[in-house]
């Protein structure tokens, strides 16, 4: 919406009168509604990646598989030595990152204030980066599922037990919500073929960070699996990797042979095919915690990617609290410099799967985040 400062100051002015009367959520609602806030800065676009193919549909030569990157730098230029590169999750692009879908501050313009060059991708064939006619893609969240496993968790307490923990979204969570309606209208379809995405990925972010420097890495969800994939094929590039709940479960039912991906990593000793990493189940599942498969001993590490510091967190009522440990255990196992941290024993509480767009996603940027950013940044000066 356009920035109208006359409702903005009348708007505050009438929330500060009647703080009292008004829900916090209802607060932060109108604040957001009325006064939209966006760091200042300076855009540029581009692509990486992709390659020229004959088209038969086309019956000539076109571009394919390449990724979108949009680049902002704050307005007086980047104070900070590393720039960010964001990676969305499943079914979302780099526009998520922007600002919530109720119109508060996002996390790239959070990060743009304190002094951060960022960078917000796209997918291959997803959001600006091309799909093309025979590129199979899939809706993975329904309205339903999307309630039940995002954006109001705490009505549908019988998936998960942790489920009803849930406050932080802004609104109902549900279709008809217009918070809701804003978040799910963002979602599409992700591409089928997960193999072939994290073979265009490796190439698509290796050749993003070798034409802006060694970054960091800030990764959602699916977006967690590219974190892994560009630190196995370009770890000289890559400054840190951050994960808001990363990827999945280890081999995850097979959709992961090696481990934490579709496409091999470099192990020691080598793996040459999946049946090379011999799995193990550990524990046992309950409601509120799945049972783990990781490697049998003596486990196999992950060369490249333990060259690179991670952190990741979970958030304490979303699904991922079911089974994360497995996610940290397995990395452990695999040698990787892993801190995994649990929001609630910071005192973060109620938070879902989309934390850094629920009502709190600052104090999460604030507290977590840019601490570990700052963190590395002083290790690797020492």
């Amino acid at each position: 919406m356009k920035f109208n400062p006359i409702i903005c100051a009348l708007t505050t002015a009438y929330l500060a009168e009647h703080s009292a009367a008004l829900p916090l959520a209802e607060r932060q609602t109108r604040l957001a509604s009325n006064c939209p806030y966006e760091a200042q800065h300076r855009r540029t676009v581009f692509w990486t990646g992709g390659e020229y193919i004959f088209d038969q549909t086309a019956n000539g030569t076109i571009f394919a598989n390449q990724m979108y990157v949009e680049q902002l730098t704050p307005v007086k230029g980047a104070t900070k030595l590393y720039p960010l590169v964001f990676l969305p999750g499943g079914g979302s692009t780099g526009a998520l990152w922007l600002n919530t879908p109720d119109n508060r501050q996002g996390w790239a313009s959070y990060f743009l204030d304190q002094g951060y060059q960022v960078h917000l991708i796209d997918y291959q064939a997803t959001g600006r980066s091309q799909r093309l006619p025979d590129q199979k893609a899939a809706i993975t969240a329904t309205t339903l599922s999307a309630a039940q496993y995002f954006t109001a968790p705490e009505k549908y307490p019988s998936l998960y037990p942790q489920a009803k923990l849930h406050t932080q979204w802004p609104g109902t969570g549900q279709q008809g919500d217009p918070t809701f309606d804003q978040f799910y209208a963002s979602q599409e379809p992700v591409p089928t073929n997960n193999t072939l995405e994290e073979v265009y990925m490796r190439k698509s972010m290796c050749q993003l960070l070798e034409k802006i420097g060694k970054s960091y890495l800030i990764g959602h969800s699916y977006g967690g699996s590219f974190l892994l994939t560009t630190a196995d094929q370009c770890p000289e590039l890559v400054q840190g990797l951050f994960g808001a709940e990363p990827t999945a479960t280890p081999f995850d039912v097979g959709r992961r042979p090696y481990g934490v991906t579709a496409t091999p990593l470099v192990y020691d000793p080598p793996v040459k095919v999946p049946s090379d990493l011999v799995q193990q189940p550990v524990g046992e599942s309950s409601p509120g915690n799945t049972s783990c498969i990781l490697q049998a001993a003596p486990a196999k590490k992950l060369v490249n990617i333990s060259k690179v510091p991670m952190k990741f967190f979970t958030a304490e009522a979303s699904v991922h609290i079911t089974f994360d440990h497995c996610l940290a255990a397995y990395l452990w196992q695999a040698g990787v410099q892993l801190e995994w941290t649990l929001l609630a024993d910071l005192g973060i509480k109620g938070n879902g799967h989309f934390s850094f767009l629920e009502l709190n996603n600052i104090e999460i940027a604030k507290r977590v985040v840019e601490p570990w950013l700052k963190a590395q940044d002083r290790r690797k000066a020492l």
